[in-house]
């Protein structure tokens, strides 16, 4: 309000008291200003589905209340997604809690199948098929981390090589590199 239209300047004193978005945000906000149409209220933030899918998966105490309203207000609009919201987070909760209790996957896949979405109910039946390798990696501190790097990394050099060598040269930089 003060007649400042550098996004870059106004991103960097904002960014120092705890904004952090990025100077992107800040010039799409400033449009208005710029066009000398100084609009009365705030704009909603510019919503796209990745924006929506971090307030959903962020804990709920991590959210700015900037975001809790914004997530509010799409839960009010759209039922169904409050709903979607609920099972959500309980999944992710007890993914990120590493929750093993003996029924709570059971009693989550049990709620999703009767009132939850269509996309989710093809999760949880999914889930239902995986219950042993879903109780495992909640209860075991097994990791198959290095397994998968290992195996993208030859992928990687699979790629590189693809049209130009054979089996063997191909074996001999799988072995080589490190």
């Amino acid at each position: 309000m003060e007649g400042c239209t550098n996004a870059s300047a106004l991103t960097r004193e904002i960014q120092r008291l705890g904004y952090r978005d990025d100077v992107n945000t800040v010039r799409r906000h400033l449009k208005p200003y710029r066009d000398g149409a100084i609009p009365l209220t705030a704009p909603l933030p510019h919503l796209i589905v990745r924006r929506a899918t971090d307030w959903i998966m962020r804990r709920p105490e991590h959210l700015t209340d900037v975001k809790r309203k914004g997530l509010d207000g799409l839960c009010e609009r759209n039922p169904a997604l409050a709903t979607t919201v609920e099972y959500a987070r309980r999944l992710a909760l007890m993914i990120r809690d590493r929750r093993s209790e003996h029924l709570a996957l059971d009693v989550w896949i049990a709620d999703v199948r009767l009132d939850g979405q269509r996309e989710l109910r093809t999760l949880a039946n999914g889930m239902r098929r995986d219950r042993a390798a879903i109780q495992a990696a909640l209860t075991t501190t097994y990791t198959s981390g290095a397994v998968e790097g290992n195996v993208t990394r030859i992928k990687l050099l699979k790629r590189q090589m693809y049209g130009r060598a054979h089996f063997d040269l191909l074996r001999r930089r799988i072995l080589l590199s490190p």
